[in-house]
């Protein structure tokens, strides 16, 4: 059962040698972290900008699987590639664009995938938190080998209300 709200998450950043630290969080196997190899980091460590897209594909995995249960469908396949791009703009360096790239191999109620995957997109806690616009390209099959389709869907957040009233397994996905 999902803990009640306001949920609380902590971490603690500790440096460990110039320009690396150490990323942990309760009871979790640390990683090592520092700049990317486009600010002069190495290949060794986890830099924020991955960190930041491996959260946008690890909220829609979750989400999605929590509208999934819901919707009966079966995952058998899942893959996000995500890809961003920082620039300078006037209020500083930011990400400009997002594409996430989803591969999914789905079974059981496969004809409500594309309202499941809306209703994922849509409460995806870590995608509405973002100011960058989010595109995901979707590439859907079912099981049997049957091409569900392909799509490209832009996201951008300009409400402060994205969240209302929903179930509490689709609350709890993001956990």
């Amino acid at each position: 059962m999902p803990t009640p709200f306001p949920h609380r998450h902590v971490t603690t950043v500790t440096r460990t040698l110039p320009a690396r630290a150490r990323v942990q969080s309760e009871q979790m196997k640390p990683l090592e972290a520092g700049p990317s190899q486009q600010f002069d980091g190495d290949a060794t460590t986890w830099s924020s900008e991955q960190l930041l897209l491996s959260s946008i594909g690890t909220c829609l995995l979750t989400t999605f699987e929590a509208f999934a249960a819901r919707d009966q469908i079966e995952i058998h396949a899942w893959t996000t590639h995500a890809s961003g791009t920082v620039e300078r703009t006037a209020e500083g360096l930011q990400f400009t664009s997002i594409v996430l790239s989803l591969e999914m191999t789905i079974g059981g109620n496969v004809m409500s995938v594309e309202q499941t995957l809306e209703d994922a997109r849509r409460y995806s806690l870590v995608l509405s938190s973002l100011r960058t616009p989010v595109v995901i390209e979707t590439q859907i099959k079912a099981i049997d080998g049957a091409d569900l389709g392909s799509s490209s869907t832009t996201l951008a957040l300009v409400t402060d209300d994205w969240y209302p009233q929903v179930e509490e397994p689709v609350l709890a996905a993001c956990m």
